[in-house]
């Protein structure tokens, strides 16, 4: 290749964009950074400054006309004496503004240089690797599930383990047991290495909901057993008080459509809802807990639909780890008519005192490692053996109008399949705390005309709505089609009412319809109003 040097600098003959110069019979050229390099020549490169500085004094030893021929690049020009030529041309080779080339076959890469020379180890041949043996799986993890056949759709599962698997179970009776009171579910051929415990309930058109029992469960040895075992899960069969005696003899099946709450550890843990009074439907407790303290929320948590499939009863923790499950950490159950909002839930959750004083304890529970029975003569947890067998009339002993709390006589027949699985009923307050008021509405209002009926406290602390219609409302019998029927739920006995009706007519004033009557006065007899 022929470069083609402008027309000025050959004219000047000072300034050049190249300077040549040989060293040892080889021709080297030093050119400025974007300077065609000749066709014929390679690359030098340096390691670092210390090698490039022995390049160009080995250059200006061997060659008289390098140093002249380097005063002529410009980068170069200004340099006065040989040090600072050198100190320059060694900056600026560092920094890629020169580069070197020289007359070789090959681009000479930068030498490196070891600083001593090390001498040669010799490793001693290494011990012979014994071959990997299998995997260990001679352990398992047992809970113990009180009560025989209550396969009811109800499981327990493992946290994966450190290959991804999963395990999931069903309660099995144990054999040659003649007081056939437990039945165990066992994890087993599974290795040594903690797992999280779940309690998991299959749901309706969605994944299965898992409610975490253990968060570490350490397996033992396969062949161990146990005549009791760390972990202890009780199956309950919830029934419910229909007085103020709260005694077993005035007990019922839960009403249809009521909400079963169980608290462990202060915190609602699952919330179920009563079908036909026999099964329960779970709800996915934490996933409305999180849209409603979630920052952003995509459905209403107060409006909270059971999806559960039908459970025969509901399965607590008694024992977990070897430690009974009472006190702060225990189980607490509270029926109610109406599916609670949040804020209720929050009021229980934020107030131990209160949650204790309104819902049942299970802590009778721990008659089962006693004396492998639940046969308590009284209290909230007894025998279902004997659930609702023998009970006595409420009309004279509670003043109670047996038709607003309907008896069903077969009720004691509906407990047969489980007289014999030997798991506890616990009784709750299902008393009917419903206050029903026969209204008469305007005989020219339109049948769609939704007027809202708030029956409020005095002080404000509570408060029940219903929005019935004449197109909506069952007809009081033995009335004309405009009486229509107002039901609250759940009101307090001790303080005094006052009901409003709100019409949604723009601009139209609240008037009261009842004021300052208690609950007593108005439940006997029946009220009726009108406007």
């Amino acid at each position: 290749m022929i470069r083609k040097i402008p027309a000025l600098v050959l004219a000047l003959g000072i300034h050049m964009l190249f300077a040549q110069y040989y060293v040892d019979g080889k021709q080297h050229e030093v050119i400025q950074q974007g300077f065609p390099k000749r066709n014929a020549l390679k690359y030098r490169y340096f390691y670092n400054e210390k090698e490039c500085r022995d390049y160009i004094r080995e250059v200006f030893a061997k060659s008289w006309y390098a140093k002249e021929s380097l005063l002529k690049l410009p980068l170069l020009s200004h340099c006065d004496s040989q040090e600072n030529l050198e100190n320059t041309f060694v900056k600026l080779v560092m920094e890629k503004k020169l580069e070197v080339t020289l007359d070789c076959p090959i681009e000479m890469p930068a030498t490196i240089k070891p600083r001593y020379v090390q001498k040669e180890i010799v490793l001693p041949k290494p011990p012979p690797v014994p071959e990997p043996k299998g995997e260990c799986l001679d352990f398992k993890i047992v809970v113990e599930v009180a009560g025989n056949n209550i396969n009811d759709g109800q499981r327990l599962s493992l946290s994966e383990d450190n290959k991804g698997r999963q395990s999931l179970q069903n309660p099995q009776a144990v054999a040659g047991e003649p007081s056939k009171h437990r039945s165990l579910v066992s994890f087993k051929k599974i290795p040594e290495e903690p797992r999280s415990v779940f309690l998991q309930v299959a749901m309706k058109g969605e994944p299965p909901l898992r409610l975490k029992l253990l968060e570490t469960a350490t397996p033992v040895d396969e062949k161990l057993e146990k005549e009791c075992w760390e972990h202890i899960l009780v199956p309950l069969k919830p029934l419910g008080y229909i007085t103020d005696a709260l005694r077993r003899d005035q007990a019922d099946l839960l009403p249809d459509e009521g909400w079963v709450y169980v608290f462990w550890k202060g915190k609602l843990w699952r919330e179920l809802k009563v079908i036909k009074g026999l099964s329960f439907r779970d709800v996915r407790v934490e996933y409305y807990r999180h849209q409603r303290h979630g920052q952003l929320i995509k459905v209403n948590g107060d409006l909270r639909p059971a999806l559960g499939m039908q459970l025969n009863t509901i399965w607590v923790p008694y024992k977990l780890n070897g430690k009974v499950q009472q006190a702060a950490n225990g189980v607490y159950l509270l029926f109610s008519m109406t599916q609670w909002s949040w804020d209720k839930i929050s009021e229980f959750e934020n107030d131990s005192t209160k949650l204790q004083q309104a819902a049942t304890s299970v802590e009778q529970l721990t008659s089962y490692e006693q004396g492998q029975h639940f046969d308590h003569p009284t209290g909230a947890v007894g025998p279902i053996a004997t659930a609702l067998i023998n009970q006595v009339k409420t009309e004279e002993e509670q003043d109670l109008d047996e038709q607003a709390i309907p008896r069903i006589s077969k009720h004691p027949k509906l407990l047969d399949r489980q007289r014999n699985t030997k798991i506890p009923a616990v009784y709750l307050k299902a008393i009917d705390k419903r206050l029903i008021i026969h209204f008469e509405t305007d005989c020219h209002a339109p049948i769609d005309r939704d007027d809202l009926f708030e029956l409020r406290t005095h002080d404000g602390s509570w408060q029940h709505a219903s929005k019935p219609t004449l197109k909506t409302s069952e007809a009081v019998d033995g009335t004309q089609k405009q009486w229509i029927e107002l039901i609250f739920h759940d009101v307090p006995e001790d303080q005094k009412l006052n009901l409003f009706q709100t019409s949604r007519v723009e601009n139209e004033t609240p008037f009261i319809i009842i004021k300052d009557k208690t609950y007593k006065a108005l439940r006997r007899p029946a009220t009726t109003s009108s406007p």
